[in-house]
């Protein structure tokens, strides 16, 4: 009782948006229930007249501090916003003291959220309550005012969505570092060396197909994301890990099973407070797998790092040069410049990102592109003359800008989540709009653009064709390329933190595809109907889908066994 009524004091003393006077009335009218109720079970020979209480009964004791607790978190809930001037969409219910079932609600329904804001709040900004909490969506006209804003960090907002330093999630760990190692391996040794690396991306293209898919001409039936899921694994691993790991069966399970994983313990655990995050990835099954996968990953290459440094050393005491490989493991130990790294972590960093990426475009191209024969066709007769004329070099899949097209309109249609370029105000920013964000504030860019019919004619309606005509105008050339960002076209972000990895991602797709159009014929249910899974932000295609498939005979031209320089 003495405790509620200290707190009632300060609240009569302190005027809080009016909000204040209500709580002290519910604290006085505790102490009175408290003295009234339940005052005969506390022993008064026990009382002190210091501050200090003995009670009794444990139990009793725990009512009061809930008791005494629950208005300070009712309060929390009460007192105004910040941005009470920008609408909230989907406001969470006072008595959902953590956001719980706002959370739950938005992970069901967050493309019909999205959706209805467009519609809604018609180009203005609005505040929505996610799994990641309260983000202020900024529709497409606002993305050029802050895609480059220093004041908005990804960092911070990166490190706040995918949980780095929890254990098990050492592959965003390493992708997450202050010193940007991962961006800098891509940036100065992976795109640079796109050309280096394009015939060995053939030439495992050519093994994984045939190993995956097999020669026969018979009709076979096939999970075709599980299929592309396994060719990318090892398309990515050649260049990441080179030939010794590439091929090793454990690895690619690992890499596979990771990089989705990850992604699900991080919307697991975004249903939680943040300080309750840490103890639940030790209970979540997910998180236990996620740790399992990273420590199974750390034996099998122990012995390849131990390997390579006993190289360098021998090298280096004989004084002759250390041997080279052309993958992302030398070219990360050579960026980081003594520096400490986790090269587990790095390795699975990598995965993480191009597997993702790669094996949901190459899906959801897959799935459009199996129910248009014609369009198959075309893609054919585009592979056959530009390989025939280039064989396989980075020069050769620049000139296939019809593949570069519906790859790139697949993906408008599709993208990997329902928003980007999430950012966090590391200090107060006002935007040229005059739109403030405080410190702490989050914000998101909506998908909006990608279907407006002011930009795009039909743009509910796939059209593989769509971006190479674009390609004619000159004032819009520029953006119709697959690597290429801009506000209307946001599939791989925009601005300086658009995705590293993209160029890489794009010869990747386009080498795959290329094997599985030419050398393939595709068949699926006539009565199929394309559609997209959401949870959360995440979209998802494909999921469980059969095809039918066989090889081809009588090929004009055998693209396993092209020149390759």
């Amino acid at each position: 009782a003495e405790l509620a009524r200290m707190w009632a004091s300060i609240y009569d003393d302190t005027w809080v948006w009016g909000v204040a006077p209500r709580i002290g009335w519910v604290l006085r009218e505790l102490a009175s229930m408290y003295e009234t109720g339940i005052v005969a079970k506390v022993d008064q020979t026990m009382l002190l007249p210091s501050t200090k209480y003995s009670v009794t009964e444990p139990l009793l004791l725990g009512s009061c501090v809930v008791a005494t607790l629950l208005p300070l978190l009712l309060l929390f809930k009460l007192i105004p916003r910040r941005h009470d001037d920008i609408p909230y969409i989907n406001p969470p219910p006072v008595l959902d003291l953590f956001g719980q079932k706002t959370k739950k609600h938005f992970t069901s329904n967050a493309g019909k959220l999205m959706k209805s804001g467009r519609k809604l709040f018609q180009g203005k900004p609005y505040r929505m309550f996610t799994d990641l909490g309260e983000l202020v969506v900024l529709p497409s006209k606002y993305i050029d005012d802050f895609r480059n804003e220093p004041g908005l960090s990804f960092m911070t907002a990166f490190i706040d969505n995918f949980h780095p330093s929890l254990p098990g999630f050492e592959g965003f760990a390493f992708d997450g570092r202050p010193d940007e190692l991962l961006h800098r391996t891509i940036n100065k040794r992976l795109t640079k060396l796109l050309n280096q690396i394009t015939a060995p991306l053939a030439a495992e293209a050519n093994f994984a197909t045939n190993l995956v898919l097999g020669k026969s001409n018979e009709w076979q039936e096939i999970l075709l994301k599980d299929a592309t899921l396994e060719l990318v694994a090892r398309l990515s691993s050649r260049v990441f890990l080179g030939e010794e790991l590439c091929r090793n069966q454990q690895w690619l399970n690992i890499s596979k099973s990771y990089s989705i994983n990850i992604f699900l313990c991080g919307e697991l655990l975004r249903q939680y407070p943040h300080f309750f995050r840490h103890a639940a990835c030790y209970f979540i099954p997910e998180c236990q797998l996620l740790r399992k996968q990273v420590a199974d990953a750390r034996q099998l290459m122990t012995p390849i790092l131990q390997k390579r440094r006993d190289e360098r050393r021998i090298a280096e005491t004989k004084g002759k040069p250390a041997p080279v490989y052309n993958d992302v493991m030398q070219w990360v130990e050579e960026e980081s410049k003594g520096s400490s790294y986790d090269p587990v972590g790095a390795q699975l960093g990598f995965s993480v990102v191009a597997m993702h990426t790669t094996t949901d475009l190459a899906t959801e191209t897959m799935c459009r592109l199996i129910q248009r024969p014609q369009l198959v066709q075309d893609l054919r007769e585009e592979i056959e003359s530009v390989l025939v004329k280039e064989g396989w070099t980075k020069t050769a899949l620049f000139q296939m800008k019809l593949l570069d097209s519906v790859l790139k309109e697949a993906q408008r249609l599709k993208p990997t989540t329902s928003e980007t370029m999430n950012r966090t105000a590391i200090k107060r920013v006002t935007l040229p709009s005059g739109l403030v964000l405080e410190k702490g504030d989050r914000c998101m860019a909506d998908l909006g653009s990608m279907v407006d019919p002011e930009v795009y004619e039909n743009p509910e309606v796939f059209d593989g064709y769509r971006y190479l005509r674009m390609r004619e105008d000159p004032k819009l050339e520029s953006k119709a390329h697959l690597v290429s960002t801009s506000s209307i076209h946001l599939g791989f972000g925009h601005g300086k933190h658009a995705c590293p990895g993209r160029f890489f991602a794009s010869n990747e797709v386009k080498i795959l595809l290329c094997h599985l159009l030419y050398k393939y014929e595709w068949q699926i249910d006539s009565a199929y109907e394309h559609k997209i899974r959401e949870f959360g932000i995440s979209l998802s295609s494909g999921d469980g889908l059969k095809v039918s498939f066989r090889r081809r005979e009588n090929l004009a031209v055998d693209i396993d066994n092209l020149r390759q320089s």
